[in-house]
């Protein structure tokens, strides 16, 4: 695949024109009608005031070609509202296979539908709104200009066979303003990626600052967070002026054209008039051919600029889809626009039994350096593993690199015997259930986070909660399973969030279960119930399922089958506890978060 964005842009912009190609055909024949109608005007015009200053043939009078001249004029406006609906209807269409494109790469588990994680919500924001946005204007353009040209190709053959001289004057304007925004492209496409840029930089401070309040308030940061995005405003306010400065002007230069055509014909026609060789239906059609081809210039120069939009949209689109092709966000797909949104619950899978891991030669690397590599691990069926070691030291990349989470991974996982070859579609749910450093909940009822639309067995949800020892907590809040818990949970404490995390992930009753650094906000009798309970059999469950810690607490290592150490990215010891320290290694003294 090519790496230059002009290929991109034109690959995305092809298939948007061809998604619901049919409605796109015909609202563009639409507008292509709309746009060359003007062209009839002007010969009616002509034969109008030809009449009326007495050099016409013989033919229609002034009057009946009036009428004529307001029948073309009430096509046009018929046409504008037959074409108007239908395109918005095309319009919606495009931005929205878009956008599904681009939601369907960030929210799939892995597989050739996966897309890399976004750098940022603000950037995200930016993706989804603004460059589908561009996009969609791009190929909008194109009938515009298809239109102008059918409508430029008519009006210069007639004016040709008038006064070619003075044809190709009017035409000479046309031509430089069309040159200047064609060597001005660069700068057009580097002013919109810096404006973008900045709007993502501002869309993503604002969503860390109200995610983060309490925070803010307790540090009494206050002024400082408000001076930071009045900097980051600032910075954005020079990008989207130097934006809109160069597209205006780029407008102007072109609409200017209108002014200098009209002037060139009438200090032409002059002479021509007084010698008659030139009449006054000669001189109506060439004023309004001109303020009509005035349009061709301005909308070459308005595709070109949307272009250079579209190439920066094309660039930041691929990174966030599949294999960094931009040809994936235009993947057609059914899109029931307009229907009842209905969210119907998830089937609940059939529960594997505990699953048995085996690592061979595993490791991940890092694109800045780093990571983890050589690690020869096995997790037996059922078993509780925990890793521990300095901070640092890869335990966190160990897992994510497990999961499918932390890039390309090298050597081996057996599941059950079995390769898997991508890691990121295997573990989830019901194979595996993994709880983060730092959970996300949605600012939604504690319900809705457990389940995030999955079916529920009767008493699940109770025995999940019972087993991450969060069920005293729930019965203690007015509202229990339906409390709003607010934005990430920010209504929960540190505790509560993260044992609210493990009880969705117990609802998804997976065969492997990894937990990171969960009991970190728990006092000491709370972790105790949680491993505890975590460990034993829980009644119409089945096998407790092989569990992957990590961890420092003394709790959680009391409880382990194996003990894992690792330090500067490599497995430095494998055993029980009891077997550890009889070689001198003592895992406590050595564990740490991070």
């Amino acid at each position: 695949m090519k790496d230059t964005a002009e290929p991109r842009a034109i690959r995305v912009a092809v298939g948007l024109a061809r998604y619901r190609a049919g409605r796109y055909l015909v609202g563009g024949l639409f507008w292509i009608a709309w746009w060359s109608l003007p062209a009839l005007v002007g010969l009616v015009l002509k034969a109008a005031f030809d009449a009326i200053s007495g050099d016409a043939p013989a033919g229609l009078d002034a009057g009946s070609l009036i009428g004529v001249l307001l029948a073309v004029e009430a096509a046009r406006l018929g046409i504008f509202f037959a074409a108007f609906p239908l395109w918005a209807r095309w319009w919606a269409a495009g931005q929205a296979l878009l956008r599904t494109n681009l939601l369907r790469s960030q929210v799939s588990s892995g597989g050739n539908g996966a897309g890399a994680p976004v750098r940022s919500a603000g950037a995200a924001i930016a993706v989804f709104r603004d460059d589908a946005e561009d996009f969609v204007k791009f190929v909008d353009s194109w009938v515009d200009l298809a239109g102008a040209v059918v409508f430029a190709i008519f009006a210069l053959v007639v004016m040709v066979r008038i006064d070619a001289v003075l044809a190709l004057v009017v035409g000479l304007p046309l031509v430089i303003v069309f040159a200047v925004t064609r060597a001005l492209a660069d700068r057009v496409r580097r002013t919109r990626r810096a404006d973008r840029e900045a709007t993502a930089r501002v869309t993503g401070f604002l969503g860390d600052v109200f995610s983060a309040v309490l925070a803010v308030k307790v540090a009494g940061a206050e002024e400082r967070t408000v001076a930071r995005l009045r900097q980051l405003n600032a910075a954005r306010g020079r990008t989207a002026l130097h934006d809109r400065v160069l597209a205006d002007s780029l407008d102007a230069a072109s609409g200017s054209t209108v002014d200098v055509g009209i002037g060139v014909v009438l200090l032409l026609a002059a002479g021509s008039m007084r010698a008659g060789e030139f009449t006054v239906g000669d001189l109506a059609l060439f004023a309004s051919y001109v303020s009509w081809l005035a349009g061709l210039p301005r909308i070459a120069g308005l595709v070109l600029t949307r272009h250079r939009h579209a190439e920066v949209a094309a660039r930041r689109m691929a990174a966030m889809l599949p294999r960094n092709d931009e040809t994936e966000a235009v993947v057609p797909r059914r899109l029931r626009l307009g229907a009842p949104v209905v969210i119907a619950e998830r089937p609940r899978p059939h529960r594997p039994a505990p699953a048995d891991v085996r690592l061979s030669g595993f490791g991940v690397r890092h694109a800045g350096g780093g990571g983890i590599r050589g690690v020869d691990l096995h997790l037996p069926a059922g078993s509780f593993t925990v890793v521990c070691g300095t901070v640092g030291g890869g335990k966190t990349t160990l897992l994510r690199g497990l999961l499918g989470l932390a890039g390309p991974a090298e050597g081996t996982v057996r599941w059950d015997g079995a390769v898997v070859d991508d890691l990121a579609a295997h573990m989830v749910p019901p194979n595996c259930a993994y709880v983060p450093q730092a959970p996300r909940l949605f600012s939604a009822t504690l319900r809705q986070n457990l389940l995030l639309g999955r079916a529920a067995a009767p008493g699940e949800v109770g025995s999940a909660l019972h087993t991450a020892a969060f069920d005293a907590d729930v019965a203690a809040m007015t509202d229990g399973l339906e409390t709003v818990i607010g934005p990430r949970g920010v209504r929960l404490s540190g505790g509560q969030l993260q044992r609210a995390a493990a009880a969705r992930a117990l609802v998804a009753d997976a065969a492997l279960l990894v937990l990171d650094d969960l009991s970190s906000a728990l006092d000491a009798a709370t972790e105790q119930r949680l491993w505890s309970r975590l460990l034993a059999p829980r009644p119409g469950a089945g096998s407790p399922p092989t569990v992957l810690v990590v961890s420092h607490r003394a709790a959680a290592l009391a409880h382990a089958d194996q003990v894992v150490v690792v330090e500067d990215g490599r497995v430095r010891a494998i055993g029980t506890l009891a077997a550890l320290r009889a070689d001198g290694i003592d895992p406590l003294g050595r564990a740490a978060a991070g």
